[in-house]
Formats: structure tokens, C-alpha cells, sequence
């Protein structure tokens, strides 16, 4: 039997390029043998499920399993494994027991595990046994863009966990002795991190959630309700929106038990539609969760910086003042670059993490130019470009460490200098000083004495703060 002719012409109906791989995996996606040089981490299997409002497709990797108690609590459903004769019909056209984990071909509502956006590639069930077929990591998330993500209902398996840690700290081990900092006594040529930029051919995608919420945010028509629902189509997004909006820094009162009233009763509109695209956007970046750089480190950064951002631009005198949700976002994503940077170049940013340790205080953007030859402002910059990001976010990735810009958009700028600055004084981030020059203040027509208010108020809701900073990296 040859490739499922409803996989075929699925994809080519939605014009993606795809190839053929024969390897030795059964219909429960068990290798067989050698599994050729492909990771089980890029191959998806599907798994139907079925309740009283009818049946989904829920696709992971080969390496996990389901958990379905958690994925019913997220659903607010009662699924369980659904009978080969409920869905024998559906896929008539594939070996005995073969899934393709393509669920919009099949008109299935589906969930998937997130873990599968960040592959390069992915391998689902082409319907014939012992045949795959490859496809990028693009056009897996396009083909499924209505889907649900989420990554709370699976779990990779034990045996696979252990092989996993096995592997990283193989790899950890070796990364060390190729990029001991003790060694890297002279620096790259400054051109060389950028003429290793420049040959890569495709940056990594924007999330399928990140784009819609980007053109629902350009409609002039859209409200709420619209976002809600966006929102909601993403259970662990949802679930991270939700404690967001109970968390004590807002001061609610009541419950909030969904995003309709977490956008209606605290957080607003603009400020969920921040967050989700901040945390959307995110997702696709593989970087360790330690170090001074590390994503910890990052969302701990961000979460104080975007509110810092958000509280000094309510001061900010109206004609001066830059749009809050704007800022926010500003704020939020100004060091998108060193995920960049850890995702596309790992053992530089080792390199790097490694350095800001021994050297914690020389300016981080030296420390950059002088290991890597580039800095993360433009690296940040250069992948906003690419996604199309809005011009004040471009502008504040690419100056944020500049206080004498006053081009375009300079407010924002200003605005997120500012909050690294004062943010520098409680020993976090990554600002050369905790200096508040008077120029500064001025350009955005604030004093002293209202900053140092904003920040009192700010370190008045740390732990709230650090509570919301660790559910974003959950």
C-alpha cells in the first residue's frame, strides 16, 4: 500500500513540500531498528479520543505519553481512548492501525504538544507502515492552525528521560571543553558571528498563535470576545493568563475562573493580548533554564522590566507618553535576543553565560562584541524585522542600551532604559549602570522623585512579581 491518498492530497492541496522516509517503526511507533539518524523527539504520533461531544486527535511525540486527567481538566472534557471502530472509517486508506498525526486532513479537532514547535522538522504516519513522511517545522504548525497547544498533557516517558539526560549531559560535558572561557583569550572576528547570521536561510518561524494575535491586535473591528477566544483555543496560555490575572499584584478580589474575566475584570484587553503574544512568541526558543542569560533569568527580567515599563509610562506627561500596552510589550521582549542568541548558537551563549559569571562586572554588550562579534540588540532587532513586529518593538530591541537616541520612537526607548537603569539598582538586569542621567529624564519629562516612587511601588510587589515571572516560565 503506498502513501494514504488523503495525506497526499492534503498536502499538496495546501502546496507544502514534503519527502518520503522509509524506517523500521510499527503502527504503535516503536523502533524497529535503526532508526536511521532521525531524533523520536521529530516524530509525531496521534491518538483519538472520544467523549459525548465527540472525537479529537491528540498528537505528541513517540517519546511521551498522554496524560489524560490533565488534558481533561485543561479541555474541561471527559475523554478517554476512543475504539478502533469508532474511527476504523476515518482512515480506510492507511495500514491496519497507522494514524497519520495530521488532523485537519482528517477533520479532527485537535491538540498538540508543544514540544513539537520546536523541531526543524517533523515525521508523522504517511498510512503505510514503516513510512514517514518529512515535513518542516513551519508547515507542521500552518497545517495546524486552529489546533490546540499545550504542554502540560504529556510527559516524556521514564526510559526516554533518562536517555535524554544521558545525551545532554554527553553534550554539556563536551560544549565545556570546546568553549572553556579560559581559552577564549582573543575574540572572533567581529564579522564572523554576523557572516554565520547572514548564512542562515530561514530564522525561526513566528508561532502560528503569535501571527493571529499580531493580526487580531491590527483589526480595528476586534474586541474581547475575539481575543477570548484566541486565547482560549491555547490551554496552557489560557491557564498562565488566568493566574496572571489572580495574582496579588492586581489586587482582584474576586475569582477569576477564565480569560473572558480575566481580560473583563483586571488585566484589560491590551494587556492579555501583550502577555499572550510575549509568551507566544517565546515558546519556539530552545535555551537552557540556568545561568545569567538563561530563560529563568529572562522572564524574571522581563516581568519586572514590563511592569516598570508599564507603571513609568503612566507618568510619563500625555504628550510625551508612549501607549502603555506598546511599552509593555517593549519592556517585556527588550532582551529577545539572547534567546535568539541561545537558540541558533548554543555554545556561544555558553560561552557567553560563562563569561558574564567570571566577569560580572563588565557590561554585558562589550562581553558580547568582544566573544561573539555581535550583540544581542541586533539580534533582537534583526528577528523582529523578520516577524514583522511593530516598529516601537524593533526600535527598543535595537537601542535599549543607546540613552542618547532620539530617533524614532524614542520614547519607548527611553521609557525601557529607564526601567533597566533603576532595575540595575536592585542588582538585575543587564544595564551598564543604575545612573539616571538627567537628559534622560528630561526627554521623557519625569524627575527623580516620581521614579523613585514608580520603583517603591514596584519593589513593594516583588514577591507578586516573582510569582508571575515563574508561572511564565512554566
Amino acid at each position: 500500500m503506498s502513501t494514504s491518498i488523503t495525506v497526499r492530497r492534503y498536502l499538496d492541496k495546501q502546496d507544502v513540500q514534503y519527502s518520503i522516509i522509509h524506517c523500521p517503526v510499527d503502527a504503535q511507533g516503536r523502533w524497529q531498528g535503526d532508526t536511521g539518524g532521525i531524533s523520536p523527539f521529530r516524530v509525531a504520533r496521534a491518538m483519538i479520543l472520544k467523549d459525548i461531544s465527540g472525537m479529537i486527535m491528540a498528537i505528541l511525540p513517540i517519546t511521551h505519553r498522554l496524560k489524560l486527567d490533565a488534558l481533561n481538566r485543561q479541555l474541561h472534557r471527559k475523554l478517554v481512548p476512543a475504539e478502533e471502530r469508532d474511527y476504523r472509517g476515518v482512515f480506510a486508506g492507511c495500514s491496519p492501525g497507522i494514524l497519520p498525526a495530521l488532523g485537519e486532513a482528517y477533520n479532527f479537532e485537535t491538540v498538540i504538544d508543544d514540544s513539537l514547535l520546536d523541531q526543524d522538522f517533523v515525521y508523522v504516519a504517511s498510512g503505510n507502515a514503516g513510512e514517514l513522511v518529512r515535513i518542516t517545522g513551519q508547515d507542521f504548525q500552518l497545517l495546524h492552525s486552529n489546533a490546540w497547544y499545550g504542554n502540560t498533557f504529556s510527559q516524556i516517558s521514564e526510559q526516554r528521560a533518562a536517555q535524554q539526560d544521558a545525551k545532554q549531559k554527553a553534550e554539556t560535558r563536551q560544549a565545556e571543553k570546546e568553549t572553556d572561557v579560559e581559552e577564549v583569550d582573543i575574540a572572533p572576528p567581529v564579522t564572523s558571528m554576523r557572516q554565520r547570521v547572514e548564512r542562515i536561510t530561514q530564522l525561526p518561524a513566528m508561532p502560528t498563535l503569535a501571527q493571529k494575535i499580531i493580526q487580531l491586535n491590527a483589526n480595528p473591528y476586534a474586541h474581547a470576545e475575539d481575543l477570548a477566544k484566541l486565547v482560549e483555543k491555547d490551554p496552557s496560555l489560557s491557564a498562565q493568563i488566568v493566574r496572571y490575572a489572580q495574582s496579588p499584584f492586581y489586587a482582584y478580589q474576586g475569582k477569576v475562573a477564565s480569560v473572558r474575566q480575566a481580560i473583563s475584570r483586571v488585566l484589560g484587553y491590551d494587556m492579555v493580548m501583550n502577555i499572550s503574544l510575549g509568551v507566544a512568541a517565546a515558546r519556539p526558543f530552545k535555551v537552557p533554564p540556568e545561568g545569567p542569560l538563561g530563560l529563568n533569568a529572562f522572564w524574571h527580567n522581563a516581568t519586572y522590566s514590563a511592569a516598570l515599563t508599564q507603571a513609568l509610562c503612566n507618568k510619563v506627561p500625555r504628550e510625551k507618553r508612549p501607549r502603555p500596552g506598546t511599552a509593555y510589550l517593549a519592556g517585556l521582549l527588550h532582551n529577545f535576543g539572547f534567546l535568539l542568541l541561545g537558540h541558533l548558537f548554543p555554545k556561544e551563549f555558553m560561552v557567553l553565560q560563562r563569561a558574564i559569571d567570571k566577569e560580572p562586572e563588565t557590561p554585558v554588550v562589550e562581553l558580547e562584541k568582544r566573544l561573539i562579534g555581535s550583540t544581542h540588540m541586533e539580534m533582537g532587532a534583526w528577528l523582529m524585522e523578520a516577524w514583522n513586529m511593530p516598529k516601537e518593538i524593533i526600535v527598543a530591541q535595537q537601542e535599549h542600551h543607546n540613552p542618547a537616541y532620539d530617533g524614532l520612537h524614542a520614547n519607548y526607548v527611553h521609557v525601557v532604559i529607564l526601567a533597566d537603569r533603576l532595575l540595575k539598582g536592585l542588582d538585575m538586569g543587564d544595564a551598564e549602570s543604575d545612573e539616571l542621567p538627567a537628559d534622560l529624564l528630561d526627554s521623557i519629562g519625569l524627575n527623580t522623585e516620581q521614579v523613585a516612587k514608580v520603583l517603591e511601588c514596584t519593589v513593594e510587589s516583588r514577591e507578586e512579581l516573582d510569582t508571575m515571572a515563574r508561572q511564565l516560565v512554566a
